[in-house]
C-alpha cells in the first residue's frame, strides 16, 4: 500500500508537497510554503490534492486583512485563452506580497509560462502572443 502512495505521489510530480494542516486551518506560514511548492507545479497536477491545496490557499488570502490580490484579465493575455491560470495568478501574487517582495511582470510571465508548460491540457504554442512580456 505504501509504494503505491509513493508510486503515485512521485508520477503525478506531489513530491514535495507541505503536509497538510494539522487543524485543517492554513497558516501564513503553510500557505507561503504551499505556495512556493505550488507554483513549480503545472496547473491540473496532483489532481484532487492541488485542488485541495489551491481551495485552503486561497481561502486564506481571501480572508487575509493584509492580503490583498486584484486581478483584471485584460492586463493579463493569457487569461483569456486559460481561464485555469487565473487561481496560479492570484496565488503568485499573493506568495510575493506575504514575502514582502515586489513583484515584476516579466516574472509572473515568466512563471506563469513555466506553469503552463508543465500543464497536460494547455498547449504552449497556442499562448503565442499571449505571453509577450516574457521576451
Amino acid at each position: 500500500m505504501l509504494s503505491a502512495v509513493l508510486t503515485s505521489l512521485l508520477c503525478c510530480g506531489c513530491w514535495g508537497m507541505p503536509d497538510w494542516p494539522a487543524d485543517g486551518l492554513a497558516s501564513k506560514e503553510w500557505v507561503e510554503e504551499a505556495l512556493e511548492w505550488r507554483l513549480k507545479q503545472g496547473v491540473e497536477d496532483c489532481d484532487q490534492e492541488m485542488l485541495a491545496l489551491d481551495a485552503l490557499s486561497l481561502e486564506w488570502i481571501a480572508n487575509s486583512p493584509e492580503i490583498r490580490v486584484e486581478i483584471r484579465t485584460e492586463d493579463w493575455p493569457f487569461l483569456i485563452l486559460a481561464p485555469q491560470l487565473t487561481a496560479p495568478l492570484i496565488q503568485l501574487h499573493a506568495w510575493h506580497m506575504i514575502r514582502g517582495e515586489e513583484l515584476e511582470e516579466r516574472d509572473v510571465y515568466r512563471r506563469i509560462k513555466r506553469m503552463a508548460r508543465r500543464s497536460k491540457t494547455l498547449r504552449i504554442k497556442d499562448f503565442h502572443g499571449a505571453f509577450k512580456a516574457s521576451n
